[in-house]
This record gives C-alpha cells, structure tokens and sequence, in this order.
C-alpha cells in the first residue's frame, strides 16, 4: 500500500481535494497538510473507505438505475399492450359498421317536407328538405329530382317529416267538378304505369276514330280498367262510348298515352255523343252546353255514315231512310233548342237573384 501511495501522491491528492470539497466525505479526512504528510497510512485507509463507500453508491445507483429502465419497460410493454388492445377493439367496431352499411346497401337522396301541406296548394321549393335513405328502403315513386314535379299541385293532404312520392302530385289544379271514374277499355297501351296521362278514343266500324276524353291521369290499373281523373263531361261522353259500343258491332274503345304527358298540351276533343246523352247534358247545370250545335251535327253525320252502311251490323232495329235520320235529327234540335233556352233563362234568373242579395245586404249595411 505504502509503494501505491509513494508513487502515485499527486494523483492520491487530487483524489483527496476532490473528496474533501464534497460535503458527503469531508469529516472523514484530516484537514492539515502537515498531518496529512505525518499520516499517510492513516489518510490511505480512510481513502480506501471512502472508495468503498463510493462504489457501493454507485451499485446502488446502478441498481436503481436498471431498476427504472426496467419499470419503464415494463409500462412501455404494458401501454403498448393496452394500445394494441384500443387498436384491436377500434377495427372490430370499424368492420361492424362496415358490415351495416353492407347491409344497408346504396343510400338515395330523397325528399320530405320539412312543413305541412294541403290538399289542391301548389308546391314550393322551399317546403322540402334532402335526405338520403337506403335503397332498399326506397318508397315507390318516391321524388328524387325536384325538377321533375315542379308546379306540381298536392292530391291530398301531408304533414311534415313526409317522403314525398309522384302519386301524392298532380300536374293540373284539380276543379271542383273532378271525380275519378273507371274505364273499362277493350285495348289499354303496353306498359302503360299509373301516373301516366291518356286520351280515351273511340273506333267505329267504318274507321272513324274520335277522342272521348282528353288528357286524363291514370291512378290506378287494374287489368282492362284504368281509373282516371275525369270532368263531369266525361262520365257523359263514357256514358255515350258505352251505348254505341252496344249498338254498333266491331265499335271498341281504347286508350293512347302520351310520350310526356306532363309538357305535351291535351288534345281537342270531339266524339259527338249520342242524341239522348247529349239531352240529359243540357238539362245539368254543372255543364256548359251554350255551344252544342257543332255536336249535334257530327252525331248526325256519324250516325247517317254508319247506318247507311251495309258494312256495319246495328244491334238494334233503326228506321231506316235518310229522310227519317234527318227529321230524327231536327225534332231533337228542336227539343234542344227549348231546353237551352230554359237552361239560360233559370241561369240568367239566379244571377238576377244573386245580384239583388248583394244591393240588399250592401243598403242594410249603410
């Protein structure tokens, strides 16, 4: 020990300087010089102890020090553990929604009010809102472009929070004489769909072809019969169609439908119904028969073509003789002449009335 000391004193007293400035080892040295020279063997035990003493702080350094690297593994471990678990528990609810929207399928933008709406009003842009909905789940008929139905009119009424669909719309304002009526037909078009506009036409033997009813809606179909939205014309002109088709053999009733029925204008119509129908129309006041001349004359020129025929088999006994058409003809203008004339009369009565009722009321509320 003592050789160790001798030959390395200067390193031995840089040692001790640095131990004796620090506080933790300073009571364990003697703070003289000259007794540090006198006392070498002394100051080189407790040097010694002092090295131990260090070491075993560094051990325990050490110690601690693998101790914490080895608690932080061990968090690191268990956090990446606990992420993998998050990870796995985040894609299981990824493929689950996944596999319901698999299921929902194909989502379509419709439309549904976002306020109520009365039967007869006019739509308007603003009272609807988009939402999408599953395919699957579509409604029939169900509204996808507003453009489609725009000046459209509500058949019934709907509330708000309502999908709307084609058949709850009608193109035209319905008037007060509108009802439905079911038309048998003996040809209806291929693949005519509800929703579709019509003319209802009439064919007799000899070719002649008239348009019975214009422009109708179909709202329902069920084999040969299409229900359509008529007039109170039209149940007359039905009426009509039905008693010719009786009388007359090879006669058929059939519909046409038109290739856009909500741009394309109604036809005219011009079947002249028969005599008896025609009398029972100017006796109804929901009618307007100011003008029924023209009528009459097509009727009898039709009837004059189809009896005079031999081509043309009538189901029921008709005198025979254009002398007898024609005076059948004059004694129902005639007839219809009067009753005009009195349909006009009540008419013009009634508007007197009205007209009075109105300068009564207006005198007692001065």
């Amino acid at each position: 020990m003592k050789e160790v000391i001798n030959s390395n004193w200067t390193k031995f007293k840089n040692y001790l300087s640095y131990y004796w400035y620090n506080k933790d080892y300073r009571d364990l040295f003697f703070v003289d010089e000259q007794i540090l020279q006198a006392n070498r063997k002394e100051v080189s035990r407790r040097f010694f102890t002092v090295i131990t003493v260090m070491y075993s702080k560094k051990k325990y350094f050490i110690m601690a020090t693998v101790l914490v690297v080895l608690l932080a593994a061990a968090g690191v471990f268990i956090m990446k553990k606990n992420y993998d678990n998050i990870i796995a528990r985040r894609e299981d609810e990824i493929n689950s929604l996944q596999q319901q929207l698999d299921e929902i399928g194909e989502l379509v933008t419709v439309y549904q009010l976002n306020t109520s709406a009365k039967s007869g009003t006019q739509m308007q842009d603003f009272q609807f809102s988009m939402i999408e909905v599953p395919e699957y789940s579509l409604p029939q008929n169900a509204v996808i472009s507003l453009e489609d139905i725009e000046g459209y009119y509500y058949k019934i009424s709907l509330s708000s929070g309502t999908i709307v669909t084609s058949d709850m719309l009608m193109q035209q304002k319905l008037t007060d004489d509108e009802r439905t009526l079911d038309v048998v037909l003996d040809e209806i078009p291929i693949g005519i769909e509800i929703g579709d506009y019509v003319d209802i036409r009439i064919a007799f033997p000899l070719g002649q072809d008239f348009i019975a009813m214009t422009h109708k809606e179909v709202v329902e179909i069920n084999g040969s019969t299409l229900k359509l939205i008529v007039s109170q014309q039209d149940f007359y002109s039905y009426q009509s169609m039905q008693t010719d088709e009786a009388l007359y053999s090879s006669t058929k009733a059939y519909g046409s439908t038109y290739i856009e029925g909500g741009v394309q204008a109604a036809a005219q119509q011009y079947y002249p119904v028969s005599l008896d129908v025609l009398k029972t129309m100017l006796l109804d006041p929901n009618i307007d028969t100011s003008d029924y001349s023209d009528v009459l004359k097509r009727r009898e020129q039709l009837e004059a073509q189809l009896t005079s025929s031999d081509k043309v088999t009538i189901n029921e006994k008709v005198t025979g003789g254009k002398q007898t058409l024609a005076d059948k003809f004059k004694e129902a203008k005639d007839d219809y002449d009067a009753l005009q004339a009195q349909k006009q009369a009540e008419a013009d009565y009634q508007a007197q009335n009205q007209t009075q009722d109105t300068e009564d009321s207006s005198s007692d509320s001065n």
